[in-house]
């Protein structure tokens, strides 16, 4: 039988037994685990604090590689790789890195220090260069965002013989190094190789893939003296790269003791980069106030303003707190000041902006060592150093988005609750306005038949309230001759103006105590006493819900009754006058 050697064939070869079988799928599964880890090569780590680190921001990601771990060493580097997610909000004082190893090859284990980050045109690739302890012959190492890989970049142009030997002689400790993002050329300027100090120039072209990445120039920018970690950084607007900083002398412990002035800078055009004739021009800056000489401080770009941060002291490496700001429109340096930032000042940190209003300065350390936090955020919007980091872009937007929705719903929900009230208001409205125009003509009606009848009241007619509400049930009164009963008004809410039954004398009297117009005709007494009826006795019959009847006799000395005897047969209906108290 032919035996597989697939990893992951479940053929049990002849003569295996089932333990060697069991042996065989544990195999199968490491090797399982250890192709996902290359997938996505991350693992629980802590951080090691580090100073003088490579690092890039690509995609709203930071990247952060190698180091220096030990001050009093300058050779104890690390090949410490990270990456932290800016589009998540974060506390300094539990940042969530994400550990990442790639395997076991010489580009991915290359301890770094003194090197420097950058991202690729395309933002897929990050690239360290410029590192203290080469490995091979490439002076750049490529790490690839999709396949999760290192590479090595092309050998530089012109070298000839023993490549290795004599990349080991450039290794170009200490660069200048930024991205001309508008043609995706690398630059990379001065440093110090394994002799001295040089202003040798090499351009990376990084629209390439990350194998085939070419060096398209390597020479001397003879305009620009030999720098030692001179300041690079790239300006858009004048489609050209800044170089400014740097020292030009080292003692022979390699510390720097003689770093250039801030009053002149250069600028290296694009377009003679393209042509493979870099070009620098000198400016001398404006204005009598600059930053004192500094190595391995912190620079970032926004607007047209470049921010430089600490940095070091010639000769005694004294950590520096002064920050600076470079107008470049004007060529003017002005001094500025951060709230809650390092009272001992800062140097070999490196700093990237994360988003408009935030930068996040990773590493770093002052006179008493690393620093206690490995990140800061520095939020410009009010020019302070924080602790908390709060994620950009769609976080915010979706903040906004979510106040604005709720304001819509809200509105929306007033503006139906207001229009809601006015369709009542305005149906309300029209019914009273059908209602006054069914009202007018009965009204009208009732007011002609009060008129006739208060007219007829004066030969001796008796006055009929139009509306009483004292009695909602049947009544029977009976006067002074019992044989003529004078039924009470029956339920009238539906009369709208109709006479009611003729009323007994004693029901013309208003509750208030106010008098109901005396009749003239014949019969009456001429001594009117308040207008009051005089009558015998008076009963009263109400007939309830189940229907019995009950009466109630009234006797004639109740000051109701007291006056004139009433005169049946007589009967007005007429509104009662109103008496003003």
């Amino acid at each position: 039988m032919v035996r597989s050697t697939h990893p992951f064939s479940q053929q049990v070869p002849a003569g295996t037994t089932p333990a060697a079988h069991q042996g065989l799928i544990s195999r199968t599964i490491a090797l399982t685990i250890a192709l996902v880890a290359l997938v996505n090569p991350t693992s629980a780590e802590t951080y090691q604090p580090v100073s003088y680190p490579a690092t890039a921001v690509l995609e709203n990601r930071l990247f952060v590689y190698g180091g220096l771990t030990n001050l009093s060493s300058p050779t104890s580097f690390t090949s410490q790789f990270l990456t932290l997610q800016l589009d998540d909000d974060f506390d300094t004082d539990k940042i969530p890195w994400e550990f990442h190893t790639e395997g076991s090859s010489s580009y991915s284990s290359m301890a770094t220090a003194m090197a420097s980050g950058s991202p690729s045109k395309d933002y897929n690739r990050f690239i360290v260069t410029g590192n203290r302890n080469n490995v091979g012959r490439s002076p750049a190492t490529v790490y690839d965002t999709d396949s999760h890989t290192w590479s090595p970049a092309a050998d530089l142009p012109e070298i000839t013989g023993n490549a290795t030997t004599q990349m080991q002689d450039y290794r170009s400790d200490s660069p200048g190094v930024a991205l001309d993002t508008k043609n995706g050329m690398l630059i990379e300027f001065g440093g110090r190789n394994a002799t001295a100090i040089t202003n040798e120039i090499s351009i990376l072209n990084t629209t390439k893939p990350s194998d085939q990445m070419t060096w398209s120039y390597r020479g001397y920018l003879n305009a620009v003296p030999a720098l030692y970690a001179p300041i690079l950084t790239y300006l858009p607007w004048q489609n050209a790269t800044l170089i400014m900083g740097g020292c030009d002398h080292m003692d022979t412990d390699e510390i720097p003791t003689q770093c250039a002035s801030f009053d002149t800078v250069y600028t290296l055009s694009s377009d003679s980069i393209r042509s493979a004739t870099p070009q620098a021009t000198q400016i001398s800056l404006r204005g009598t106030a600059f930053p004192p000489p500094r190595v391995f401080t912190c620079t970032f770009l926004r607007n047209n303003n470049i921010y430089m941060v600490g940095g070091g002291e010639p000769l005694t490496m004294k950590p520096l707190a002064d920050i600076w700001i470079l107008n470049t429109k004007n060529w003017t340096w002005t001094q500025t000041t951060m709230s809650n930032s390092p009272s001992k000042g800062i140097m070999g940190h490196s700093c990237q902006i994360a988003n408009y209003d935030q930068v996040v300065v990773v590493g770093g350390h002052d006179t008493d060592g690393f620093l206690q936090r490995p990140l800061s955020v520095i939020k410009l919007r009010n020019m302070t150093w924080s602790n908390n980091y709060y994620a950009p872009g769609v976080s915010m937007g979706a903040k906004v988005g979510l106040g604005v929705s709720v304001i819509v719903v809200l509105g929306a929900i007033a503006a139906g609750l207001f229009l809601r009230r006015r369709r009542a208001r305005a149906t309300a409205a029209n019914a009273s306005k059908r209602r006054a125009s069914v009202d007018r003509p009965e009204n009208n009606t009732g007011q002609r038949r009060r008129v006739k009848r208060s007219q007829s009241s004066r030969s001796g007619g008796d006055v009929l309230p139009q509306h009483n509400d004292h009695h909602r049930q049947h009544h029977h009164h009976y006067s002074s001759e019992p044989s003529s009963p004078i039924f009470l008004h029956q339920s009238h809410n539906s009369n709208n103006g109709i006479p009611l039954e003729p009323l007994a004398d004693h029901e013309r009297t208003l509750r208030s105590g106010a008098e109901w117009p005396l009749p003239s005709g014949p019969g009456d007494d001429t001594s009117h006493s308040f207008g009051v009826d005089k009558i015998t006795s008076h009963s009263h019959s109400t007939r309830s819900m189940n229907g019995s009847t009950s009466s109630t006799v009234v006797e004639p000395t109740s000051p109701r009754f007291e006056g004139r005897q009433q005169q049946p047969g007589a009967v007005v209906d007429m509104v009662p006058p109103t008496i003003s108290s």
